[in-house]
């Protein structure tokens, strides 16, 4: 759903309900919110200007991505979610429950029949269907249409689950009343949208600089704003009758473009933070990454893990030791001796070393691995592959990818 259809829903919300309204707005690169707060300054006189001050360029445009970078399908990105989230027979499991997904996101397969094969009780097998319910995107692996629906409900508006008895009324042929029709109908269809891989360049999200010992972090949202138009702020003062109505709504729509940013910008902030403090030795080039946990910083700053996954998904981070995406900073507990870290490093430097012409495989990276005394499967180089945001072999050869 576009962000200008989401603010249409519901234009009076308090701080929390903002967050919880718009969270697609969440998963936006920093270009990509830049450009959608444009295209909204063309549509609302209420914005004088999408301010970018010139410290902003100086820090990150010198800073762009290497190379151009794939934007991820719905299906690639959710499987990247998956594999970082879970592991051991819970990544098993789920991979059998993604098996029996079609095309649009929806489940049609036997959890009786995936929780025998794996020797746990049906109920295991079912909350990890819901669990990846809630990864992004949000739905896949729902039942019906229904299922998928009621999940954007409680999403979109929090404390609203009677709309869901509404919705059903309206599956049902029944009639419904305009206003509720009118939420209703800017609900998705179907949890998956996208097939296709965009090739597209883009600038990193943050910047981790280390100035005389000390690693100082900036965020793109650091150095953005809107700003009002004082003319509009003052007619809206003095109007009457529709058009006050009117221009009241442009006023509060650009009010709640003010509160997402400042949202944004508050949460990666201090997601970003807790990466410099927990991640200081490894950023400093002084030693490995260190355990970190989406888990434990969506507890420690009093929000959701979601919200957590969702605001340092698809953002990249410019650090003195390389460009990463931010998922690369949140670490598992090291298994085997070796740090996943570890791994996800010696597996960019195979790829950067590779033949363009006849990029490796996921099996000979494994083998490569293994020859230098790294024990890994097929299947985890894969994992961390995705997690570095680097395409397959096959997508790399056709198109060029250089990480």
């Amino acid at each position: 759903m576009m962000l200008r259809q989401e603010l249409q829903l519901k234009l009076k919300l308090n701080l929390n309900l903002l967050l919880k309204n718009q969270v697609e707005v969440l998963l936006y690169p920093s270009q990509e919110l830049e450009q959608i707060l444009k295209e909204e300054k063309e549509q609302n006189p209420f914005i004088e200007e999408v301010y970018v001050s010139a410290r902003a360029r100086q820090i990150f445009e010198e800073r762009r991505l290497p190379e151009p970078r794939y934007e991820q399908s719905d299906l690639q990105c959710l499987l990247r979610n998956v594999r970082a989230e879970l592991e051991g027979k819970d990544l098993e499991i789920a991979m059998d429950l993604l098996s029996c997904v079609d095309e649009r996101g929806f489940f049609h397969g036997d959890i009786s029949k995936i929780a025998e094969s794996h020797g746990v009780e049906e109920e295991y097998v079912e909350d990890l269907r819901e669990f990846i319910m809630g990864l992004e995107p949000t739905g896949v692996c729902s039942k019906d249409f229904l299922e998928f629906a009621s999940l954007q409900v409680r999403e979109l508006y929090p404390g609203e689950e009677w709309l869901i008895g509404e919705l059903e009324k309206l599956i049902n042929g029944q009639r419904i009343g305009d206003e509720v029709r009118r939420k209703l109908m800017h609900l998705r269809i179907s949890p998956l949208t996208s097939s296709e891989n965009v090739y597209r360049v883009a600038r990193v999200d943050a910047v981790i600089e280390l100035d005389d010992g000390k690693l100082i972090g900036y965020l793109y949202e650091d150095f953005i704003d809107i700003r009002p138009s004082r003319d509009y702020l003052e007619m809206a003062k003095r109007v009457k009758g529709s058009a006050k109505d009117y221009l009241r709504d442009l006023q509060e729509r650009y009010e709640n473009f003010k509160k997402i940013i400042n949202i944004r910008r508050e949460n990666l902030r201090k997601i970003l933070d807790e990466v410099i403090e927990v991640q200081e030795p490894f950023l400093k080039g002084e030693g490995n990454l260190r355990t970190l946990m989406v888990k434990d910083v969506a507890a420690k700053l009093g929000i959701s893990e979601s919200t957590v996954s969702r605001l340092v998904n698809s953002k990249y981070v410019k650090t003195p030791q390389g460009t990463y995406p931010f998922r690369f900073f949140f670490v598992r507990e090291t298994a085997g001796g070796v740090s996943q870290e570890q791994l996800m490093r010696k597996i960019r430097e195979v790829i950067e070393s590779e033949d363009r012409a006849k990029p490796y495989s996921d099996d000979d990276i494994a083998r490569i691995l293994k020859d230098e005394g790294f024990q890994v499967a097929r299947r985890t180089v894969a994992k961390y592959r995705e997690l570095l945001g680097i395409p397959s072999s096959r997508e790399r050869k056709v198109n060029g990818f250089r990480n």
